[in-house]
């Protein structure tokens, strides 16, 4: 068996008429966090829109990091998976990724390609373990597509165009 925490559009930094939800946010993650060590989660993915702009304030990244060290202290068996939506910037996302994949969080902020120009696949599956260690399912995270991510038909490096 395994548990899994599916959540999506936390938009941390959002602003009600100027006003800061940060509070409202912050009562949210609290809740998540004893959500997950009740349940004796196995996986969390938070699937898309974890800020609500691409340019996030710095107490709303503090927020997801601070969120992040304590999941991962309180369960230290917890997968944890950050996909980017349409509100992110994948490359904020991305950037962080050797650190947070040192702390057990797999971060998908946008696709990745290597020098050929081919995308990183394998990049988006991620295994999920159960608490015994034992992949027990894998997602596909894949992350909000701009237009810059899609093939043109002029492309001929795509061989299935």
């Amino acid at each position: 068996m395994i548990r899994i925490f599916h959540t999506a559009d936390w938009h941390l930094g959002n602003q009600l008429h100027g006003i800061s939800r940060h509070l409202e946010h912050q009562q949210f993650l609290n809740w998540l966090l004893n959500a997950l060590e009740s349940n004796e989660a196995d996986v969390l993915i938070v699937a898309g829109d974890i800020f609500d702009s691409a340019n996030p304030p710095a107490a709303a990244q503090a927020q997801l990091y601070d969120f992040l060290v304590k999941a991962r202290t309180s369960l230290p068996g917890l997968s944890i998976i950050l996909v980017g939506g349409n509100h992110d910037s994948a490359s904020r996302l991305d950037a962080p990724e050797p650190i947070l994949n040192a702390l057990g969080v797999h971060v998908v902020g946008g696709l990745t390609r290597d020098e050929d120009g081919n995308i990183d696949w394998a990049r988006l599956l991620v295994p999920l373990t159960n608490s015994a260690g034992e992949i027990r399912a894998w997602c596909g995270a894949m992350p909000f597509l701009r237009n810059a991510d899609l093939p043109t038909n002029n492309d001929e490096s795509d061989p299935s165009i």
